[in-house]
């Protein structure tokens, strides 16, 4: 998957809403890729609700990585601010799109909801250096196993999840949050000699 992470040179610093929402949109992006691959590898989406709760899944799970990564890169009053806003506005991806596919509804309260247990969950798991350990990476399965259901077509998602899409998504992720945070802070104008 190509995504555009980068922002152009400026001549100020990129604030940490803009940051948020370029995040945000990568991780919908990533959601969305991540929910489409596991419908190319042959699993059955029963209906679209289903399918709007495995992105919904795929984004609590890639702000948590966000997360974890930024508790590294920014300050812990920064982190916060850039967490909160990067959650706002997956949620209002997810809105968005979900009234698109489902009709008129609250999806940004249930998914605040279902973060905010995950959030629990996740934080139990172990995450180190070269990024989410294992249990984290199948306790993320678990949940999209749960989803999908434990029918002859779908016995095997928690495996395909844990074993490479969970891990692609959390690559891209990695990769797109070094660029949006490298890349955000302003150009200094070329000095002046006299």
């Amino acid at each position: 998957m190509r995504i555009r992470d980068r922002w152009p040179a400026r001549e100020h610093s990129v604030s940490i809403e803009e940051n948020a929402g370029a995040l945000a949109y990568v991780c919908w992006q990533v959601a969305l890729d991540g929910t489409k691959q596991l419908h190319a590898q042959e699993f059955n989406y029963h209906d679209d609700a289903q399918r709007v709760a495995v992105i919904s899944e795929y984004l609590v799970f890639l702000i948590h990585i966000c997360d974890r990564i930024s508790s590294t890169r920014l300050q812990p009053g920064d982190r916060e601010h850039f967490i909160i806003e990067l959650t706002q506005s997956c949620a209002g991806h997810l809105h968005r799109n979900a009234e698109e596919v489902l009709g008129p509804g609250d999806y940004t309260e249930s998914f605040i909801d279902t973060f905010n247990v995950r959030s629990k969950d996740f934080s139990q798991c172990k995450y180190g250096k070269d990024g989410p350990g294992y249990s984290l990476l199948r306790t993320f399965g678990a949940q999209i196993q749960q989803l999908m259901g434990y029918d002859q077509t779908n016995r095997w998602v928690m495996d395909q999840i844990t074993e490479i899409d969970a891990r692609n998504a959390v690559d891209q992720v990695q990769k797109s949050i070094r660029n949006i945070l490298g890349s955000s802070a302003a150009v200094d104008s070329p000095s002046e000699t006299t």
